[in-house]
């Protein structure tokens, strides 16, 4: 019982660490959108979607996180950086779905058609919606990395490392 105690522990702080990293990205793109498209509503909704958003894709990777762990790469078949690679562009995949069905609950509250508004999103331009992609992927990418350096070296060394003082002797 303590060392399911102890997961879910670590399960819960890592979803309110992720959930907290993927809403300030999410708010910071939320308020760069409203103003780069001069809206003339600024409301709290949009930032409130965000952090909602954030909650949902910290608790999609958290859960894939336990039930499917990082591996250690094979060192003939893949790499370090394929797992990264791979883990990143699934989560994006993952985000990019999230994303598309709050634009279409946003659209529903303020009283349009839900598939309408989801085939609003970003325009309904395709180059918008990838350079979006390429963004969220850039955003999940260090996450993913930081679990992948963690779960290769250890928790305690990771954060040891980040946290403790050198010695520049």
């Amino acid at each position: 019982m303590s060392k399911f105690l102890h997961s879910l522990k670590n399960a819960l702080l890592d979803w309110a660490v992720s959930s907290a990293y993927f809403a300030v990205w999410f708010c910071a793109l939320t308020f760069y959108n409203q103003e780069v498209s001069h809206l003339a509503e600024k409301g709290f909704l949009s930032y409130g979607f965000a952090i909602l958003q954030a909650v949902v894709l910290s608790k999609f990777l958290v859960t894939a996180q336990m039930l499917q762990p990082f591996t250690e790469p094979d060192k003939s078949a893949t790499s370090i950086y394929w797992l990264v690679i791979r883990r990143t562009t699934f989560s994006t995949v993952i985000v990019l779905l999230i994303r598309y069905t709050e634009a279409g609950a946003q659209g529903f509250l303020k009283g349009h058609g839900f598939i309408d508004s989801m085939l609003s999103f970003c325009q309904g331009e395709p180059l918008k919606v990838l350079a979006l992609t390429f963004l969220y992927w850039l955003i999940v990418m260090p996450y993913i990395a930081y679990g992948v350096l963690q779960h290769l070296a250890g928790e305690k060394d990771v954060q040891s490392y980040l946290r403790d003082p050198r010695n520049d002797s």
